[in-house]
């Protein structure tokens, strides 16, 4: 083979793999699909807020961009879960980059949401992509009722997924079918 030939080759290799490379798609935040129900029950907090502000702060022991949060000031309209954690919820905090799985939420027209998330060692709040986060008037009217008892009452009906099953485990449990035929006598919500 000649070396012009070679070198000619060598080229559309390179070509080759850079378009291969151009293809991937690299995330930094990435979140398992869930169910409300499944994002309500993992929660420490699901609240009803409007946002009524937002400002980026950092952590007092970091200057780092990447430590930075959006604080959003809340006005609290309902607590759905979470009462043994905090009383009076003023502010949420997010990362600021959502490939951090920051969230952006509209602040000027005082927008409603429904929010879930964890509270931190100090007691803040967080919220992410992960979490439920969604626009109050985006909800169904179903989603907004079983926010309010089924979802709650429900926690204990959920499912494992058998795709996390060990594969020595084929079966229910005795006590998983237990669960499961009170959650359909009483028409629970049941999420697998």
């Amino acid at each position: 083979m000649t070396q012009e030939r070679s070198a000619c080759l060598g080229l559309w290799v390179l070509l080759l793999l850079g378009a291969a490379l151009e293809e991937v798609v690299v995330e930094g935040c990435s979140c398992h699909p869930a169910h409300p129900q499944q994002l309500f029950c993992s929660a420490e907090i699901v609240i009803r807020a409007k946002i009524s502000g937002e400002k980026i702060v950092s952590p007092s022991n970091s200057s780092s961009p990447y430590m930075k949060m959006i604080q959003y000031e809340i006005k609290m309209i309902k607590m759905f879960k979470g009462f043994d954690k905090a009383k009076d919820i003023q502010y949420v905090y997010t990362p600021v980059f959502s490939s951090l799985c920051g969230v952006k939420l509209d602040s000027n027209n005082k927008a409603g949401y429904l929010l879930s998330g964890s509270t931190w060692s100090d007691g803040r709040i967080s919220i992410g992509q992960c979490d439920l986060v969604e626009s109050w008037d985006n909800l169904s009217l179903s989603q907004k009722k079983n926010l309010n008892y089924r979802y709650q009452m429900g926690c204990e009906c959920r499912r494992r997924s058998s795709f996390f099953r060990d594969s020595r485990e084929t079966q229910l449990t005795r006590m998983e079918e237990q669960i499961l035929r009170y959650c359909d006598e009483r028409k629970r919500v049941l999420v697998d």
